[in-house]
């Protein structure tokens, strides 16, 4: 997969979470129904790709 900028891969993050939480949406045209939870299932996977890594700096200066 190629590498995005952040705030891209937040935005499509955003867009499947709604189309994946949205079960009477435009979702519900695209996929029959006995196929929904496979759908979502790739949804989901597709989305822990997108999903922002975390920080890469330390959020608390903590001593040892």
């Amino acid at each position: 997969m190629p590498v995005f900028p952040t705030d891209l891969r937040a935005l499509a993050d955003e867009a499947l979470a709604r189309i994946a939480g949205d079960e009477a949406g435009p979702a519900s045209n695209w996929v029959a129904q006995e196929d929904w939870k496979q759908w979502r299932a790739m949804l989901t996977r597709l989305r822990t790709v997108l999903a922002p890594p975390p920080p890469s700096f330390a959020l608390f200066d903590v001593p040892s």
